[in-house]
């Protein structure tokens, strides 16, 4: 088994609920709007900027966030502009059914039950304003952070209808008041002094808010560029936010990373890429792929992110071959290392297992995919170009199959997906080429050619030609009877491994199948933790 360094449990969530919604979402809110004559108003995409808009039949929301004098709390204000063709409006904001949140005035609205509001239909720009108990770290303040002299909040939801002849299209903006520095975007704002960089890469506009103002972004700069040049899933935003929190190495515990949409947070440490295990490059693929699965699919959200988040920074020449490899072999699962099943998320909530076995496996399936298909095909065109996310295991393993065109890979896949059994890690780097024109080695052959000449792409001047195989590997177009039996018929220089499926009784908390889409939201961020090394 190799050395492997230790491991430090840290903060780190892709925080999806219902699409782009916010981290702010409330779990089992039961106050629900009423729907007697009553209608939903339509959402606008902000991102769709084909959808025409009319003034009298749009319904504006604006979130304003704000700190208080005392600390401890941040102030969110919703303020309305209602169109003349709605008539009534009722607006339910579902977060005020956790603790620490209260309402802290309102102007034009009566409160209807625990998170109801209704309009007066006489005020013309009313509002609610909420106050939000935070803390200095995201698992005591579950609302956001606030630490001497910034805070970080997020969006949360509502929701609306209204009496109205013609359905008005509903508008939201997020943003800081007007008396404050801070910076909004994306569902997330920035409450502090900062600074603003503003680069291009491949007519992708990125923001850098930097509240510690003396960080250095410019190998993150880097990065994105290759990224967005070659490592993309068919996925193209108009801009991407990056939030650099001034927390440093010591006190980063509990804000190390997250993202919600287009946008993610980091600390100073963030922008390092020193290892291809960088925080950075694994908030991008988030901002890529969102949701990618839902249900006993669920562990294919911070797989992919952690897999292809190590390999996209190793094809930019960040960090080296034999870490690489290190890193992703998974072999034990901080913190208790239990038996883990990834389609049975009660066996590795608590754990890092959907990261790191869900990386492995990932790892495993590319290379699979690859072999199959004389190389026409990758793990990345399963992801590439999907509008939504898996809906369950048997609907990625179906895209697997139909990707690779071979029904033998289902059989295969589920041994490591449905079982704790661990595939063998390819070992051949031929396999880890994300971009054969890039040069990560920096010996001024591009890796796709040091394939072809059977040299290492990763590591320059590593052998004579003909180190790195160039004929697929045999005896892996199916499952046999010895592999249904335990036996290893894998072609790597590993063997498999795994046990038999326990029960694990005394598991660390988490949430469930059923309670999937709200573990990731920001409410319990606790729950999906990112290590380090």
């Amino acid at each position: 088994m190799s050395a492997r360094r230790g491991r430090t449990l840290f903060v780190v969530v892709l925080l999806v609920v219902a699409g782009v919604a916010p981290a702010l979402a409330a779990t089992g809110e039961t106050d629900a709007l009423p729907t007697e004559r009553w209608r939903p108003a339509a959402d606008a995409s902000p991102s769709d900027g084909t959808l025409t808009q009319q003034a009298a039949t749009t319904l504006g929301e604006r979130i304003v966030a704000s700190r208080n004098d005392d600390p401890g709390s941040v102030t969110l204000t919703f303020a309305y502009r209602i169109p003349d063709a709605v008539s009534g409006l009722r607006v339910a904001v579902p977060v005020l059914s956790l603790s620490g949140i209260t309402v802290e005035g309102t102007d034009g609205f009566e409160r209807e039950g625990e998170t109801r509001f209704r309009w007066d239909t006489e005020t013309e720009r009313p509002s609610v304003s909420l106050r939000l108990a935070v803390g200095d770290t995201l698992g005591d303040g579950v609302r956001g952070v606030e630490r001497d002299g910034w805070a970080l909040v997020s969006q949360p939801n509502t929701r609306m209808q209204v009496r109205a002849d013609t359905q008005p299209v509903r508008t939201t903006t997020f943003g800081v008041a007007d008396s404050e520095p801070g910076y909004a975007s994306s569902h997330l704002a920035y409450l502090g002094e900062h600074e603003r960089r503003n680069v291009t890469a491949a007519d992708e506009n990125a923001t850098f808010v930097l509240g510690a103002t003396d960080a250095n972004a410019t190998r993150a700069t880097t990065f994105l560029r290759t990224a967005n040049e070659h490592f993309d899933f068919g996925v193209r935003h108009d801009r991407i936010t990056v939030f650099v929190l001034p927390v440093t190495d010591e006190s980063t515990a509990n804000v190390d990373a997250a993202t919600v949409d287009t946008a993610f947070w980091v600390g100073e440490s963030g922008l390092r890429l020193d290892e291809t295990g960088a925080v950075f490059s694994h908030e991008y693929v988030h901002t890529r792929l969102g949701t990618v699965g839902t249900r006993d699919a669920t562990w294919l959200n911070e797989g992919s992110a952690e897999y292809y988040g190590h390999l996209f920074a190793l094809n930019d020449g960040v960090g080296t071959y034999e870490s690489f490899r290190a890193d992703l072999q998974a072999d034990a699962y901080a913190p208790d290392n239990r038996s883990v099943v990834l389609s049975d998320p009660q066996t590795w909530t608590g754990t890092t297992a959907h990261y790191d076995k869900g990386a492995h496996v990932l790892a495993a399936l590319d290379a699979e995919i690859r072999r199959r298909t004389n190389e026409d095909r990758t793990l990345r065109d399963v992801f590439s170009g999907r509008s939504e996310p898996f809906a369950d295991y048997q609907a990625f393993r179906g895209a697997v199959i139909e990707v690779a065109d071979d029904e033998s890979l289902g059989p295969w896949l589920d041994r490591y997906v449905t079982t704790d059994a661990l595939p063998p890690l390819p070992d051949n780097p031929r396999y880890y080429v994300a971009a054969p024109e890039l040069d990560p080695d920096s010996d001024g052959t591009a890796s796709g050619a040091e394939v072809d000449r059977g040299q290492h792409p990763f590591v320059a001047g590593a052998g004579p030609d003909g180190i790195v195989a160039t004929e697929t590997d045999p005896t892996t177009a199916s499952t046999t009877a010895a592999e249904t039996e335990g036996e290893n018929t894998g072609t790597e220089s590993e063997e498999e491994t795994g046990t038999a499926r326990t029960n694990t009784e005394g598991s660390a908390p988490g949430f469930g199948v059923g309670a999937g889409v709200a573990a990731v939201a920001l409410l319990v961020c606790g729950a999906l933790c990112r290590r380090r090394e």
